[in-house]
């Protein structure tokens, strides 16, 4: 063998030891803070425990961490984010999944699940133990949220949804049209408590330093994720029909190719894909918009709309019932017949030169849905 080649042989002998022992302080970082956490929660064990806290965004994130938030009690996550940060939601799944299945939990009060079945199944065991449980239903999933109808995983959810959680000492709607759902379709009784709104970190939003980092002004926003239930591609044909409008797209998978299947190559040039943002760049552009603009087929009861609103700002949403919910009736918003571009067309047309809307959006949202009268109504449903 020569030289050259043996040099070669000693490279590919190095570069592979040394992802072996990446991999195993990787390992090893992951055990240590998965351990640190269950040390943590057996030591001082929090009254309400969350989960599962995986989703990097969305609606079910801002609620449970406004939950933390606005809480009166000790809540804590599961995970917690230093835990999420190391461990990663597949090897929590796969790697600790029955340790923490394994857990006693002793000293929690209350386990609160959301949307993941494998914590419903463990606050179900919980149940069993004494611990109180309540579950909140967001939204299950319906034949838009899949490419070509409900798939498999969703189905999976929808199942855990429909024949476990119902079982919670309190099961929770976030809508009432998610309410009337579940009783009329699956038998389900839930009680009323909104999905709510941060008002205060609306309020801490500033215009200014989003036209500073992006130099975007006089535009219509659109926030969500490259999915068909979100239907960016509504947004793109809005804009291609209003060419003297300034749109903004914030979110995440676009640039990882499109999901859709019709995603255009060539955006219309008044169009801006910004990715993904922080909460808080997200409520900047908010308050440096001329208008929020959703397109989506389904939602429970979003959250963006409640933002927008709370901004005093023009939504502009379609006719589906978690989004009209949220509106009410009066002048706080506009909506569109879902599927209709020549309706959305002309509602955008109307936000642009009608600013009337934003006042009694803001009132209603104060009055309604803010989580610093949602939290306490929660704290009661904890400890009775």
């Amino acid at each position: 063998m020569g030289l050259a080649a043996k040099l070669d042989g000693y490279r590919r002998r190095a570069g592979y030891e040394w992802k072996q022992l990446r991999q195993r302080t990787a390992a090893r970082k992951r055990e240590a803070a998965f351990q640190s956490w269950l040390d943590a929660l057996s030591a001082k064990p929090p009254e309400v425990l969350v989960g599962a806290n995986f989703a990097a965004y969305g609606g079910v994130r801002h609620h449970i961490q406004a939950i933390q938030r606005y809480s009166s009690l000790n809540v804590d996550f599961a995970p917690p984010e230093y835990v999420l940060k190391t461990v990663g939601p597949h090897h929590l799944s796969h790697d600790f999944r029955q340790r923490f299945l394994d857990f006693p939990a002793k000293g929690i009060k209350v386990v609160h699940s959301h949307v993941f079945p494998w914590f419903i199944e463990w606050c179900r065991e919980k149940q069993n133990q004494g611990i109180r449980w309540v579950h909140t239903y967001h939204l299950n999933y319906f034949p838009e949220h899949g490419r070509n109808g409900i798939e498999p995983w969703q189905e999976q959810i929808n199942c855990t949804l429909v024949n476990v959680a119902c079982q919670a000492d309190i099961a929770l709607s976030v809508s009432r049209w998610q309410r009337d759902y579940l009783l009329r379709e699956h038998g389900i009784e839930t009680s009323y408590l909104p999905n709510g709104v941060d008002i205060a970190a609306c309020d801490r939003a500033d215009s200014s330093r989003f036209v500073r980092k992006t130099g975007l002004i006089d535009f219509m926003l659109w926030v969500g994720r490259n999915d068909p239930v979100k239907d960016p591609i509504e947004l793109v044909r809005l804009a291609d029909r209003m060419p003297d409008q300034q749109f903004v797209m914030i979110g995440g998978g676009f640039a990882e190719g499109d999901p859709l299947g019709d995603w255009p190559e060539t955006l219309p040039d008044n169009l801006s894909l910004l990715g993904s943002m922080s909460h808080s760049d997200v409520q900047d552009a908010i308050a440096a918009s001329l208008a929020v603009i959703v397109t989506s087929k389904r939602e429970g009861l979003p959250t963006l709309v409640m933002e927008g609103m709370a901004h005093g700002k023009p939504v502009i949403v379609p006719d589906e019932p978690g989004c009209t919910e949220v509106l009410g009736s009066g002048d706080t918003g506009l909506v569109y017949k879902l599927g209709d571009l020549d309706d959305l067309t002309e509602k955008a047309c109307q936000a642009r030169v009608d600013r009337s809307y934003g006042v009694e959006a803001r009132k209603r949202v104060v009055s309604e849905y803010d989580w610093k009268k949602i939290a306490p109504r929660l704290d009661d449903l904890y400890l009775h």
